[in-house]
């Protein structure tokens, strides 16, 4: 991997380039797979192909993912996995969610459960 400030080669797991002392995947400036230097328009590599991260997230953000909008967890349940779905979508603990459920008085409203998907979240 290269870094994208500088251009120098990095580890892949660097947090830090040794060589500019930035993030390597901060800026756009550089491939981070070939290293050549890149325009600020570029989304992808003249190289290699590499996405160069630009337009990437918005076309992301298009794409159709079962975990898109509410579910119920089918592995991280009690009783009907909404608490467990709850907290895998807002990246929280379980625990949290479920003392929080007991506050709420709209309570009820956790049958939903019923009608909801059920999809994996432990293991993502």
């Amino acid at each position: 991997m290269h870094c994208r400030n500088c251009g120098k080669e990095v580890n892949e797991k660097a947090v830090a380039c040794t060589s500019c002392g930035l993030p390597p995947l901060l800026e756009t400036k550089f491939c981070q797979e070939c290293g050549v230097e890149t325009n600020e328009k570029q989304i992808v590599c003249v190289k290699c192909g590499c996405s160069l991260g630009k337009g990437q997230a918005h076309h992301q953000s298009k794409e159709k993912s079962d975990y898109d909008g509410f579910y119920c967890s089918s592995d991280d349940k009690v009783i009907l996995g909404v608490c467990g779905g709850l907290a895998h979508k807002f990246g929280i603990s379980t625990i949290i969610v479920r003392i929080a459920a007991l506050f709420i008085p709209g309570w009820p409203l956790y049958f939903i459960g019923f009608v909801l998907p059920k999809l994996p979240t432990k293991n993502l």
